[in-house]
């Protein structure tokens, strides 16, 4: 069931809307979420937003913008099986706080049905594209699967993973999986101190003959809650693993994890494209040094460019404080994205990836352990007051 939701004051949207859609068969539900005179109620619209389906919501028109953009930021963290459309002016300043508050469109005032038509249709395959790929996400919308990537080595990637991983299964026990995609130099059992027995390549060998019972007898836990695959044991192994393998690997553990954390290797290799192209969530990491910022830059272009803007990104600078002649504004300005996760320089960090004891666990009070573990609470499903569903609309 596909349904458009509209959360918007100006009279009649629905019906107009709804005539862009009149054709022979049957089109998506319309309906308008009622809103209350109070701002800052936008956990009761969240909770009246259908519990299923492929669901597009469209904010505005005729909200004030702060208030628009307040209300994509809860859908993208509370509900990101949904994706939002934006109607409002298409200046570049309220186009780039739109995609960084995660709108996946824009539609500006006086555009045409057809335009509406191909924005919203657009963002209705999105959701299909991404139930198809995770599978079990369309039972449970808070499902994610993050790939944590970086256009160069050296930025920090598998400490923030790992880190990462270990911050959501504070919250969510035994419910998290941590995958090495870097297949030839991995560093995922050194970040947590493992010692694996199986590894990806074993359990993209087995092919068909794991299913989401078994699958846990090729992942190594962790004292955290956290379920590791580990990079092969070998270079040589990371030959034999094809992006069909890579992509049966993250569909067989989403049917049994809600969360999945994807470390992949130092620029952006098959295996990480494979990641992207079945995430929810793009953590995109650089540091503050000028190559790096340059490298994050043509990536967002790169990724624009294959369509890989549809998922939900997230921007992590790491050594955010590290006195290089950038500093956070700096590069905030450059890339064009938000800075959603700022790490900083600090020894603590090194020193636990160099001991395989993630600092959200050896010491959570740092400045870089609150960092990652408020950043993780963007993943958790946050309680919503309870309120009336939307329904479907009378035929």
């Amino acid at each position: 069931m596909s349904i458009i939701a509209i959360i918007s004051d100006r009279p009649g949207i629905e019906d107009e809307i709804r005539a862009i859609f009149v054709q022979p068969g049957p089109g998506p539900d319309v309906a308008r979420v009622p809103l209350s005179g109070s701002k800052s109620d936008i956990g009761r619209l969240i909770a009246a937003l259908p519990a299923g389906g492929d669901v597009v919501v469209l904010v505005g028109p005729g909200l004030e913008a702060q208030r628009s953009l307040d209300i994509l930021k809860a859908l993208d963290q509370e509900r990101p099986d949904i994706v939002s459309v934006l109607a409002a002016q298409a200046d570049p300043t309220m186009l780039q706080r739109a995609i960084a508050a995660g709108a996946r469109g824009l539609l500006p005032p006086g555009s045409q049905p057809e335009q509406v038509a191909a924005v919203l249709n657009d963002a209705l395959d999105v959701i299909a594209r991404r139930r198809v790929a995770l599978g079990g996400t369309a039972e449970d919308p808070r499902k994610r699967v993050l790939a944590v990537v970086s256009a160069k080595g050296g930025t920090g990637k598998t400490s923030v993973a790992a880190n990462l991983a270990v911050a959501l299964a504070t919250a969510a026990p035994g419910q998290v999986a941590l995958v090495d995609f870097d297949l030839q130099f991995g560093d995922v059992e050194y970040a947590l101190r493992l010692k694996p027995e199986l590894t990806i390549a074993d359990l993209a060998r087995a092919g068909d003959r794991v299913d989401s019972t078994s699958v846990k007898a090729f992942l190594t836990p962790h004292p955290s809650g956290v379920f590791a695959l580990c990079g092969p044991a070998r270079p040589v192994e990371a030959e034999t693993l094809t992006g069909e393998m890579l992509g049966n690997v993250i569909e067989l553990l989403s049917k049994d994890f809600r969360y999945i954390v994807i470390d992949t290797a130092g620029g952006i290799d098959d295996a990480a494209l494979v990641a992207m192209d079945h995430a929810t969530d793009i953590l995109l990491m650089s540091s503050t040094d000028i190559p790096s910022v340059r490298a994050i830059q043509k990536t967002v272009e790169a990724l624009t460019a294959i369509g890989l803007d549809d998922r939900q990104w997230h921007y992590v600078l790491n050594r955010s404080d590290a006195k290089v002649g950038l500093d956070s504004e700096d590069v905030k300005q450059a890339v064009g994205l938000d800075i959603d996760l700022s790490v900083p320089d600090t020894r603590i960090m090194t020193l636990a990836m160099n001991q395989g004891s993630p600092v959200v666990e050896s010491d959570p009070k740092s400045p870089a352990a609150r960092a990652i573990a408020g950043f993780a609470t963007k993943f958790l499903p946050a309680p919503v007051e309870s309120g009336r569903k939307l329904g479907r609309r009378s035929k």
